[in-house]
């Protein structure tokens, strides 16, 4: 009788283990679908949401789409953050000749900037990086602008304006025809980059597996 009991306490744990180990199985599975689904929501207002397809006189595809200014601010958040270099493509049209910013050249004059590409300029710290981005976008309107306008005109020969662009589209209310574009940086040069909507291009002498993938947004006032 009692080895009897013992295989039926055994036969027992056995099961409650077996049950237990299904219930944990089970919940790991649920955890990474939700993650995948939170995951999968946050990027798909850039990675999904881009579903008209053009094409040009060449038959390259153009991924684009009509834009106000809330989808503005969270691509120029992602210039740094994601590596991406933004390109305001006829502002100086409707903006009096004036960029987002003025930078020194190697003549020493000032010169407009119609883009935001943080691998073209000589700031330092992560925490100057966002800094620059938010002046571009809210101006004066930032604490301590002064400071941050100060420091880099004397460190990265940047000049800020006053006006972000966030309050001047806004007070224009202007839409945007937004296109996505790719290309390499290691075939990049200078401010010729390709930078076609919809166009990818390859390194000739890097190695694909090497090569440096850069999206490039391009917003065109209407």
């Amino acid at each position: 009788m009692e080895n009897a009991a013992d295989a039926l306490h055994m036969a027992a744990s056995v099961m409650i283990f077996v049950l237990a180990l299904t219930i944990a199985i089970n919940s790991f599975g649920q955890v990474r679908q939700v993650s995948q689904s939170i995951i999968d929501y946050n990027d798909r207002e850039y990675d999904y949401s881009y579903v008209e397809e053009n094409k040009d006189s060449s038959g390259n595809v153009l991924t684009e789409r009509i834009v106000s200014l809330e989808s503005i601010v969270p691509s120029i958040y992602k210039a740094y953050r994601e590596n991406y270099r933004i390109v305001f493509d006829n502002l100086a049209q409707y903006n009096d000749d004036k960029g987002l910013f003025r930078r020194r050249n190697d003549d020493g004059e000032y010169e407009e900037v119609y883009q935001i590409d943080l691998e073209k300029e000589t700031i330092g710290t992560d925490e100057q990086k966002e800094q620059f981005l938010m002046a571009i976008l809210y101006g004066n309107d930032i604490d301590n602008f002064s400071e941050i306008k100060e420091n880099l005109r004397r460190n990265s020969g940047i000049i800020l304006y006053d006006d972000g662009i966030y309050d001047i589209i806004r007070k224009n209310n202007w839409n945007f025809k937004e296109s996505i574009g790719v290309y390499y940086q290691e075939q990049a040069s200078g401010e010729d980059a390709t930078t076609t909507p919809g166009v990818t291009t390859s390194g000739d002498d890097v190695p694909e597996a090497n090569l440096t993938e850069k999206r490039v947004i391009t917003y065109t006032i209407l």
